[in-house]
């Protein structure tokens, strides 16, 4: 399959050659940059499947370019091109995620081999990635889903399996995968206590009873045509609680 491919020299003679040597072997170079922010925007432009930067270059250098490219995924894997090589720069390439390393002058003949290396070893790289983001929010989830099991079960004076199973009841009732329903228990729970908070505002405030702190929460809320919830969102906002 061919691949696509962004080409990122402040040399337009050499950024001409490169583009020559990829095509002859196959590759789309799909666009062309001269610094490390043309590398950053083209790249979020056309997520190529490989791009190869030059290190040395205004504005962005190679290396800062490398790093906001594979932190946001915006492309299938970075190769830096360089005219030198430096211990401390290939660590910090590595720990950034860089998946090949070529030094100029670049030979035609090994061009080709390494950088499908670099792609094999940015495909792995994104997966690995990919798992590690899967299970932060897998482990996120779960410590959602324990909240507001917990928050069920004080709420209904039931144990914590019961909760579970009730949200488990719900999930298969709505089609929605049980997170969906753990969200919308700790959403109510947080709205429930805005609610709370605004009327004990109000009554430390302008020293109300709670009924008459509801009473002017009420008021407010049909004023404002938005839910009691809401105005005391609002309402705690203002007062700067929230």
């Amino acid at each position: 399959m061919q691949r696509t491919i962004i080409v990122v020299d402040d040399e337009p003679i050499i950024r001409l050659d490169l583009c020559q040597m990829l095509e002859s072997l196959d590759f789309h170079v799909v666009a062309e940059g001269e610094d490390g922010f043309d590398a950053v925007e083209l790249c979020r432009q056309k997520h190529p499947d490989m791009v190869l930067l030059d290190l040395e270059m205004p504005l962005f250098d190679g290396l800062t370019a490398a790093e906001t490219i594979i932190d946001g995924n915006l492309a299938g894997c970075v190769v830096i091109c360089t005219a030198f090589a430096d211990e401390e720069f290939i660590a910090r390439a590595g720990r950034a995620g860089v998946s090949g390393y070529l030094v100029k002058p670049i030979e035609p003949r090994i061009l080709k081999p390494a950088l499908e290396v670099a792609w094999a070893q940015g495909q792995r790289l994104l997966k690995t990635r990919a798992e590690a983001e899967d299970a932060c929010r897998r482990l996120e989830e779960n410590k959602m889903i324990e909240q507001a099991k917990g928050k069920l079960s004080k709420e209904k004076k039931i144990s914590e399996s019961d909760a579970y199973r009730e949200m488990q009841k719900a999930a298969m009732q709505k089609r929605v995968p049980i997170i969906t329903i753990a969200k919308a228990v700790l959403e109510r729970e947080t709205r429930r206590d805005a609610a709370v908070r605004a009327k004990e505002y109000l009554m430390k405030q302008k020293r109300l009873t709670e009924p008459e702190a509801y009473r002017l929460l009420s008021q407010e809320a049909a004023r404002r045509k938005v839910s009691v919830n809401e105005a005391a969102r609002q309402l705690l906002e203002q007062g700067g609680i929230i």
